[in-house]
């Protein structure tokens, strides 16, 4: 289903299941996520941050990445859904 929250078609009544993104369901009034899709077929997204050596801001862009990699960014990250690399 192109753009959107899948997980809305589940409230409108355009579907019965929504397999989508943890952290693009839970945001969702009206659904509930049920599980997780088994290991086999499940799929990441990883996403990663890094400050360019020739940045004129790295001193702000390594202030952020210490506020997003903070233990209070971190139980944000995960209440939304997402989980930490290894």
């Amino acid at each position: 289903m192109p753009g959107g929250l899948v997980a809305e078609r589940l409230v409108s009544g355009e579907a019965d299941l929504a397999i989508h993104q943890v952290s693009e369901i839970l945001p969702v009034r009206g659904v509930e996520l049920v599980g997780m899709l088994p290991e086999g077929i499940q799929n990441y997204t990883t996403y990663a941050a890094g400050v360019s050596a020739k940045s004129r801001f790295a001193p702000a862009a390594r202030v952020l990445l210490q506020a997003l990699t903070s233990p209070e960014a971190v139980d944000v990250i995960r209440a939304k859904g997402m989980t930490l690399a290894p």
